[in-house]
């Protein structure tokens, strides 16, 4: 009785087996492998195949090769498998064939790109400075979507990268570059950059983490620490201005308080750097704000920037902190704009000299009332471009307003304007006593200067620019009359007005189509001396020699 048991088992569990399986199975032939997944990328798979009879393969899928196509006995068979171009997965099958008759087939699945975007490197450490033309990293990114990177951090600016998915959902790779400022902080900073998708998939993100700046300290250590950052960032090149191998006292570049100084702001002063002064270099980005560190600085020169017609630099507001500045003299570098809070030098700055740069106009915060201890302010050669016909012009370099004009001119403690060299276009604007605040020339300036200033005070002169020891408004672009208050002036003498003052542009056309230059320009210094007399002998060249 349990033999006939078994041997009904066998034959139900072979009725099964049949139903299941509905591909007809020929005897003499086997395949080891009937099942074959394969992945989006593609890829060969060997079976091996054992056959009585010939056999040929046939499938329907292009992206789908079997080598050898045909055989007889042991046989191994390669299936080569395409990368697919889709997102979903797909499947075929390949038919053994037999005279017609199915022997065997075996089903080929093949899995579809998952909608991905992968960074090479999900984490990126940068350093905290470089060179302008060094501040950038590239991070390499797989992916099978259109993505757009963004993120939060002001330090880093993501550049437009190029994809082209020209084959489906196969990833591709693309390289997004990245530039980024430098890191003044004694801490380490981190920025997010998201990468999402377009359409499809989800957004995935970067980490880049940049070093900390050097910890700058409030003493003589800082402040040496403090040029030697300053110095590296501008990409400053003259040789032998600082060094590691001498102390800072044998710097050339500047000068430190000692206690003797009369202007010695207080005693913690006293061996902090007084004066700074740097030459020759090369920055997009200007004065690094590790300047705010020189804490008693007096004095700050800095000249000379490469292709400074070519730049566009705003002026670090750290600038600002610098409570006992007196002198800033910034030339060449590519100056357009001053920050806002510039004004608040207001109360200790005695000169500010701005020449050479790119100024397209007066800035507004320099005012008398802002700068009330300003002797000298020099504005001079600020031109980005090189024309002599205004028509049509903008950008090219400082082109006042009058009304800006005005105001310099109406600066009564100014001993020195230096506005030579620009774009500054139209006639020089008349006074009238009794306005803005404008008056004529009393009894009290003649008992100032002497019995010399009769002339101004017999003829209700306005008191323009009462202490201008230095005036310069040649090579601009003015027409019209010298006004009574310049040709007349107390000062004229000392201005060097028949080279500072009286020449304009050589062939110059203003915007209006005109000719510059003035049209009463003195042939001599006779009528001055006339108006003057008692200034003859101090001015007027004498060439009779005595022997």
């Amino acid at each position: 009785m349990k033999k006939i048991y078994t041997l009904l088992t066998i034959v139900a569990l072979g009725m099964v087996s049949c139903q299941d399986d509905p591909t007809p199975t020929f005897e003499g032939f086997e395949v080891d492998d009937t099942q074959i997944e394969a992945e989006a990328r593609g890829g060969e798979h060997k079976i091996t195949i054992r056959s009585e009879s010939e056999w040929t393969v046939q499938t329907q899928e292009p992206w789908i090769m079997v080598s050898p196509a045909n055989g007889r006995g042991e046989v191994e068979c390669t299936i080569k498998v395409d990368s697919t171009l889709m997102y979903d997965a797909r499947s075929t099958e390949i038919r053994f064939m037999s005279a017609g008759n199915i022997l065997n087939k075996v089903e080929v699945t093949q899995k579809g790109f998952e909608p991905n975007i992968k960074p090479t490197n999900g984490e990126v450490t940068i350093d905290a400075y470089k060179k302008r033309d060094e501040r950038w990293v590239e991070v390499e990114i797989s992916t099978n979507v259109e993505f757009t990177a963004s993120t939060d951090a002001e330090w880093l600016n993501i550049n437009e990268h190029t994809l082209t998915l020209d084959r489906g959902a196969r990833p591709r790779t693309t390289r997004l570059r990245l530039d980024w400022k430098m890191n003044s902080d004694p801490e380490t900073r981190e920025a997010t950059i998201t990468l999402r998708p377009d359409s499809i998939g989800e957004p995935t993100t970067i980490v880049i983490r940049q070093q900390a700046g050097p910890l700058i300290e409030d003493n003589r250590a800082g402040d040496s620490l403090a040029v030697v950052t300053i110095y590296n960032k501008m990409e400053c090149w003259a040789e032998n201005v600082i060094s590691d191998k001498t102390p800072i006292t044998r710097w050339e570049c500047l000068r430190l308080w000692d206690a003797d100084d009369e202007s010695l702001p207080c005693p913690e002063a006293i061996g902090r750097i007084r004066d700074l002064d740097l030459s020759y270099f090369n920055t997009e980005d200007g004065i690094p704000v590790e300047v705010k560190h020189l804490k008693y600085l007096e004095t700050l020169s800095l000249f000379g920037n490469i292709n400074t017609m070519l730049k566009y630099i705003d002026l670090c507001p750290e600038i600002a902190t610098l409570n006992y500045l007196k002198a800033l003299r910034i030339g060449a570098m590519g100056l357009v704009s001053l920050p806002d809070n510039f004004a608040e030098l207001g109360d200790t700055l005695e000169e500010l000299d701005l020449n050479s740069n790119n100024f397209n106009t007066i800035p507004k915060s320099i005012t008398e009332d802002n700068f009330p201890h300003l002797k000298s302010l020099n504005l001079t050669a600020n031109r980005r471009s090189s024309v002599s016909n205004l028509q049509g012009a903008s950008g090219i370099g400082l082109q006042a307003e009058s009304d800006a004009l005005r105001r310099l001119l109406l600066w009564e403690g100014l001993e020195e304007l230096g506005l030579s060299y620009n774009y500054i276009e139209g006639s020089l604007p008349n006074f009238t006593v009794g306005r803005d605040g404008i008056r004529a020339y009393t009894a009290e300036d003649v008992k100032e200067y002497g019995d010399t200033l009769n002339y101004a005070v017999e003829n209700q002169l306005p008191r323009i620019l009462p202490n201008m020891r230095s005036l310069r408004i040649n090579l601009n672009f003015f027409t019209g009359k010298l006004p009574d208050w310049l040709l007349y002036h107390p000062h004229l003498m000392e201005w060097g007005a028949e080279t500072l003052v009286y020449p304009q542009q050589e062939k110059g056309i203003d915007s209006d189509g005109d000719e510059v230059g003035f049209d009463n320009v003195p042939t001599s210094q006779e009528y001055y001396f006339e108006a003057y007399p008692l200034l003859r002998d101090r001015y007027e060249f004498n060439d009779t020699i005595e022997e």
